[in-house]
């Protein structure tokens, strides 16, 4: 069997196709890397301020619940519900702090989703320009 021209045509149009998804796939998992470590910095970037609101409430909760105690018994609360009501404050700051770090990781997906989606274009485009030939 010799080759015919559009046998010739159809093994260079073949080598194309291979040559350009090949340099496609390589550029969308360079894509997906890129996305990941988007991804990652921006949870980073949540834990981040997790532990940053952490050490400032633990670093000051000793200086702030000396003193609101202090002024409350002034005031003329009894120490027990003087030190009961600080508690109550120091832990409502807790829990807005670590409601806004969750928020934050809650709303990080790690899967590279953009890249998926164009991956699949690229094979559709592809798997109909294949069958057009």
């Amino acid at each position: 069997m010799t080759d015919t021209p559009d046998t010739k045509e159809s093994g260079s149009l073949i080598s194309s196709v291979l040559l350009h998804l090949s340099r496609l796939i390589r550029k969308e998992f360079e894509l997906a890397k890129a996305e990941m470590s988007e991804k990652v910095n921006r949870a980073a970037f949540a834990i981040g301020l997790l532990v940053i609101g952490a050490i400032l409430l633990l670093s000051a909760l000793n200086v702030l619940a000396g003193a609101a105690v202090a002024g409350l018994v002034e005031l003329g609360l009894t120490p027990g519900w003087a030190a009961l009501s600080v508690a109550g404050v120091v832990l409502l700051i807790a829990a807005v702090l670590g409601a806004r770090g969750i928020s934050i990781l809650k709303t990080t997906r790690f899967a590279p989703t953009e890249t998926v989606e164009t991956i699949s274009n690229d094979f559709a485009t592809l798997k109909e320009s294949i069958h057009d030939q």
